[in-house]
């Protein structure tokens, strides 16, 4: 599958955002960097403007906020250090077991 197959399945789903989400976390495991999944991103976004699609375009620049971390710190996407967000959900759910001193 394409990747604009893959954004394009994503953004026709019920929950958009959510599975724009899960595709960044599928594309860091596949090997993608940071750098590279908001490249991708920014891609797909110019697409979607030349199209007029604003409302997919405001999914896809919602998902590089929290690639960027412009936003809450539950939201954020994949760590400045880690390209993968398997390794970020494993601190944090290490973070969470450590007993509160």
């Amino acid at each position: 599958m394409t990747l604009e197959t893959r954004f394009e399945k994503a953004l026709g789903s019920l929950e958009p955002i959510e599975t724009l989400r899960s595709l960044v976390g599928e594309l860091a495991a596949e090997g993608y960097d940071k750098a590279a999944i908001l490249e991708l991103f920014e891609q797909q976004r110019q697409r979607l403007r030349l199209a007029n699609r604003e409302a997919d375009e405001d999914a896809v620049m919602d998902v590089m906020d929290f690639l960027v971390g412009w936003c809450s710190p539950h939201m954020k996407l994949l760590s400045d250090e880690s390209g993968s967000s398997n390794e970020v959900i494993q601190i944090k759910s290490a973070l969470l077991q450590e007993p509160v001193l």
